[in-house]
């Protein structure tokens, strides 16, 4: 779990963002400590925390003064107890219950220098100098390149067979604070990324797209390394690739840059079929007539937590 001295400017920057509430939930350790993990109700589901690769806790415990709607207690076996009889479930780098979906992992860089091309491996600093020799370009900024952004990215996700968000969401990310990277082969859009800060210290990438047609100039070697870039001129020292599916493409490529992988466990209170599973969905998305799943993207988008 990423953990948080003082959860509030988080929480206010989170509620604005999704438009969902977040409730500060006890969580009692086997060994005596306690923490407030912070959940949002999600229809019938409690998650901590929808849309992030992890879950938050606050560690200050000393004006927590509410009455919460619940309390959850860890077992002696490691497992979680919950004082009502509710669903709920938790993001973590380790297990929460025997309901365990346990395909996704994501991976970190650690930046020391004040050019990352020095904390990655001799083969992936050639390939981002041969992107930069190639002429891709990556700009960034927060609004401005929305539209650019959106051309690449809702096009392969359509390719891909999933909902891409909207415009105006990934508009309301920027104005919360995502940041936008746009790489360009002769002012054409190629490549479309947002970087968000995780904690005090790290920043992670959560949308990531290429025009396929051009990666073999590297396009998206450019992309992590401008965005790294942006993680050191914050005086931050991490950067997390995002989650991928284990055993993927994408999970292969992100091993190119030699990261530290760490595993998720998205653990459930019951039995549950995560919906990305079922790969008929894609199947059928693909179908649709482009303009038609790019407009519904958006609101079933929000919907997946």
């Amino acid at each position: 779990m990423i953990e948080l001295f003082r959860a509030d400017d988080f929480i206010r920057s989170f509620e604005k963002r999704f438009s969902l509430h977040v409730h500060k939930i006890p969580l009692n350790y086997a060994n005596g400590r306690s923490v407030l993990l912070l959940m949002c109700k999600c229809s019938n589901w409690w998650i901590a925390l929808p849309y992030c690769s992890e879950a938050y806790v606050q560690t200050d415990m000393s004006d927590f003064k509410q009455t919460p709607p619940f309390t959850l207690v860890e077992s002696s076996d490691g497992n979680l107890f919950c004082t009502k009889n509710i669903r709920w479930q938790i993001r973590d780098s380790r297990a929460w219950s025997n309901n365990v979906y346990a395909e996704k992992l994501n991976f970190v860089i650690k930046l020391t220098d004040s050019d990352p091309i020095t904390s990655l491996n001799s083969d992936t600093g050639r390939k981002i100098r041969k992107a930069i020799s190639s002429g891709i370009e990556v700009k960034s900024s927060g609004k401005r390149l929305i539209s650019d952004f959106h051309k690449v990215y809702s096009h392969r996700m359509y390719e891909l067979g999933s909902p891409c968000a909207s415009k105006r969401q990934i508009s309301k990310g920027c104005k919360y604070g995502n940041k936008i990277f746009v790489a360009y082969k002769d002012n054409i859009p190629v490549g479309a990324a947002t970087l968000c800060r995780r904690d005090d210290t790290s920043y992670e990438n959560i949308l990531f797209a290429t025009d396929t047609r051009y990666n073999h100039f590297y396009t998206t070697y450019a992309l992590h390394y401008a965005m790294m870039c942006y993680v050191r001129e914050q005086h931050a020292t991490a950067y997390w690739l995002g989650r991928s599916t284990r055993h993927s493409g994408v999970h292969l490529y992100k091993s190119h840059y030699r990261p530290e992988e760490r595993d998720l466990f998205w653990s459930y209170s019951r039995p549950c079929k995560d919906i990305r599973q079922k790969t008929w969905l894609r199947k059928l998305w693909r179908m649709l007539p482009f303009g038609l799943a790019t407009f519904l993207g958006g609101i079933i988008y929000k919907r997946i937590y």
